[in-house]
This record gives structure tokens, sequence and C-alpha cells, in this order.
């Protein structure tokens, strides 16, 4: 599974070392050398996970997790510690790991984070969508998604009300940087309003913002 991991590092030699040991499984990884520039680079980065490493003393580990865990709500984070320290007072951490440890050992908690919430059930009005079948259902009708719908949805359903620039939607879902080309992006969307939307010449959930992107927006109950 592929993921965008937003690494924290105040040691750029340590960032060389941990960066290249999950870019070789595929993972896009963002640095920040802070907590405060983390949840600035999330807005764009979009990130899956995120790794903490909390070795240098400069980077209070414990602290930095607690203003994470409030900014980024429901993004897992691992937490690296030195080795023999415990972290002072409640760690919101999904995982703690304490040096040394070996690339498998950090890449199987990776894995293991990331898998955790395969399957889940999104829920945003009227729709459900399973992350696991790639099916998402509006009232009593049921559609199979191709897996680039599934993770367009998926992205659109986890920002509701957030307007998304065609440059996130096009990295986060087609892996790429170009944007001479959107048409492959529109195309998804125009598919995607053709299954969740009651009419799709009048989106209720997939809303265009000129000049930006889109974006979603859960109706209002009547």
């Amino acid at each position: 599974m592929t993921a965008n991991i937003l690494l924290v590092e105040r040691d750029v030699a340590s960032a060389d070392l941990l960066a290249p040991c999950l870019e070789k499984k595929g993972h896009r990884v963002s640095i920040a050398s802070d907590e405060r520039e983390a949840a600035q680079q999330a807005s764009v980065v979009q990130p899956d996970l995120i790794i903490l490493n909390a070795v240098s003393p400069q980077l209070d580990g414990p602290k930095a997790c607690r203003t994470l865990r409030q900014e980024l709500k429901g993004i897992p984070i691992i937490l690296i510690l030195a080795e023999g320290e415990k972290a002072k007072g409640p760690v919101e951490a999904d995982v703690c790991l304490n040096r040394p440890f070996t690339s498998r050992k950090l890449l199987n908690r990776v894995r293991r984070l990331l898998s955790r919430d395969k399957g889940k059930i999104l829920q945003a009005g009227d729709l459900t969508l399973n992350l696991e079948t790639c099916c998402v259902t509006k009232g009593k009708r049921e559609y199979t998604l191709t897996p680039k719908e599934c993770k367009l949805l998926e992205i659109f359903m986890r920002n509701p009300g957030k307007v998304l620039s065609r440059k996130v939607l096009m990295r986060r879902v087609w892996n790429t940087e170009y944007l001479g080309d959107t048409r492959t992006l529109d195309v998804h969307v125009c598919w995607l309003r053709k299954k969740i939307e009651d009419n799709p010449n009048y989106p209720v959930y997939l809303r265009t913002v000129r000049g930006v992107g889109y974006r979603f927006q859960v109706p209002k109950e009547d």
C-alpha cells in the first residue's frame, strides 16, 4: 500500500536515513522540521501517516504528538524515542519505537498502521463508502467504483467542506505533479457524480470551485 508519509525531523542526517527506507517501499515522504511546520504541510500533503522522530533534544516528542493529534485528527502517529528513553506523561502516538531498530521493524509498524483502517466504512449524508470492496451506497442503490474513483471519493469524504486543489488531488490519486492536463480528474469527478448525485448536472455533493478544484459538501438534512 503506497501512502503519503509526513516525517517530522529536525536532524537532516536522520531524515536522510529514514526517508529513503520508506521511499524504497513506494511511499511518498515529505519532511517537516517541527510540529507547526508539519501542521502547515499537512493541508497540502494530506498525509496518511506521521512519523515523529523525537531523538533530537530540540524536539519534545510527547508535546509535539499532542499538538499534531489536536490539529490532525485521525492520522496515525509513530513516535521515535532515544534508546532507553520513556515518554513523560501521556503519549498520543499510536506506536512508540526506541532506537536502535531495524528498517524492517519500522516498515512493519508502518504497514500495520496503514492497513489498520482497511475496510473502514465512511459515511456522509446518504452516502456510504466501503473502502475494502470499493462500493458506494446511496440510499438503496449500490455502485462499484474503480480503484481511482474509490480513492478520489475517499479523499473527498475525509475532507468535507474543504476546497481541494487540482494539484492535491492529482498528487494523491495519480501520484503526479503534472498539471498540464487534468482532464482525467474532471472525467473521474463526472463519473462519481453520475453515481452519487440525484442530478449530475446540479451536483450537491461534489461542487466545482472554479480556478481551484473541488469541494465535497454534505447536504443539510431537511
